[in-house]
């Protein structure tokens, strides 16, 4: 134990690590097992939670007391983490019309962060402002796209030089952003996978530090506030939590912000975890349906496939060595929940359905995760009476050939004979049509 504010204490063998300046000083790993896997505890009191639960904050970090930083002038912050939770009436509606399901539909819309309007601007903010306090000035990231892109601006905000390496078919608009901001873009001719490996090299080539993943404490402590926030706006936490799931980091999270608090709020448990894979990179939803084939057998998490060079036109989901399934499988049979599969080709009929009802645009990974409520209704994931999450990752600046798949009203004309007034509501009708049975 230590007298500081927080600590860091090994998930498998239970040593402590006093601070991150020491956790940066060990290379990220834990001095006696060798672990990558802590998790940060504090010494502050959580019964003063309720009382901040009174405030109307503008970013996560009004929960400053429960995040691993000593100094609050190192707080690198863009206005991200205190989202509104919305309610969706027409989900409602729909899941008591098709289903005869009563539920609440609250929505986390990440792309009202002020970062870069996606679910990564938490932990792009929090690891800044640590590194920031403890002298950092080099840091490697490997991502998808999202990840990349909100570690790029925040460490750019605070001096910081991020080496960014993407895979082949990360999107052309991530790699413009992360180059518009000053940092370096490696992109690596090959999949997620490989660009690992290559990002892991150069960084201990170069003795420079590396995130860690979906592990990484200090995303772990970013993404958990969505724990603190949902009981603040909602005061209960939700029956059931859907995310498009690529890493992880969200049910991890979430399990850690339950336990953390579990002594102030005793009744707090986490969601049925449903995590939703476009079915042409869905390595998690394969090891879940084998395991459930041979009932779970003990170690049911540790057999899963890798998927090379993954077909998704979901880049930001396109991982296909899924290495914290065994982690995250647990923590969705622990909860009754389920890892599902949608059709990736359907996605843009799902998104055009929530534009038209609720006149937003949404990245593709989210599309996932709604198209993901629409499987987990008819699957029996949803009860009467329950309070569905559905986490909304992303925005859809970065995704242009996403938005250009929403065009369905266009007609070509000549002249002004050719153009007849039409009436919106008419395009409700096909919009719902379109949506699979």
């Amino acid at each position: 134990m230590t007298d500081r504010k927080y600590f860091l204490k090994c998930t498998k063998c239970g040593a402590i690590t006093p601070d991150f300046a020491q956790w940066f000083a060990q290379d990220q790993i834990c001095p006696k097992c060798s672990s990558k896997h802590s998790e940060v505890w504090y010494n502050s009191n959580y019964k003063e939670l309720p009382l901040i639960f009174e405030g109307h904050p503008d970013s996560f970090w009004q929960y400053f007391d429960f995040l691993p930083l000593t100094h609050r002038e190192n707080i690198i912050s863009r206005g991200e983490g205190a989202v509104p939770v919305e309610t969706w009436p027409f989900l409602e509606d729909f899941a008591k019309v098709k289903y005869g399901i009563n539920c609440k539909v609250a929505v986390y819309r990440n792309d009202l962060n002020g970062g870069t309007g996606t679910f990564k601007d938490v932990a792009a903010s929090l690891a800044a402002s640590v590194l920031k306090e403890n002298g950092i000035n080099q840091y490697t990231v490997v991502s998808t796209g999202n990840t990349a892109t909100s570690f790029s601006r925040y460490l750019a905000i605070a001096g910081i030089s991020c080496s960014v390496f993407i895979p082949e078919n990360a999107l052309k608009s991530s790699e413009a952003y992360i180059s518009a901001y000053g940092q370096k873009v490696f992109r690596v001719k090959g999949d997620y996978a490989k660009t690992k490996i290559i990002a892991a090299d150069f960084a201990k080539k170069n003795n420079i530090l590396i995130s860690s993943g979906n592990i990484d404490p200090l995303r772990v402590e970013a993404k958990k506030t969505m724990v603190f926030e949902w009981l603040r706006q909602m005061g209960k936490l939700p029956d059931v939590y859907i995310q498009a799931i690529s890493g992880g980091t969200g049910p991890i999270a979430i399990d850690k912000g339950v336990r953390e608090i579990r002594e102030e709020f005793p009744d707090a448990k986490n969601p049925r975890f449903i995590m939703v894979q476009p079915d042409k990179c869905d390595p998690m939803v394969q090891a879940w349906e084998k395991a459930e084939k041979k009932g779970f057998q003990m170690g049911f998490e540790n057999d899963y496939p890798i998927i090379d060079n993954p077909a998704t036109t979901v880049p930001t989901l396109a991982t296909g060595n899924p290495a914290t399934y065994p982690i995250v499988a647990k923590l969705v049979k622990e909860t009754g929940g389920s890892f599902i599969r949608i059709n990736e080709a359907k996605l843009t009929d799902y998104s055009k359905l929530i534009s038209f009802e609720r006149k937003i645009i949404l990245g593709p990974a989210s599309a996932v995760c709604f198209a993901g409520f629409f499987k987990a209704l008819k699957e029996g994931f949803i009860k009467n009476g329950e309070t569905v999450m559905i986490n909304a990752g992303e925005g859809v600046k970065r995704a242009p050939e996403f938005v250009n798949q929403m065009i369905y009203t266009t007609q070509i004309i000549e002249n002004a004979e050719e153009c007849i007034p039409h009436d919106i509501n008419k395009y409700r009708k096909m919009l719902w049509e379109a949506i699979p049975e």
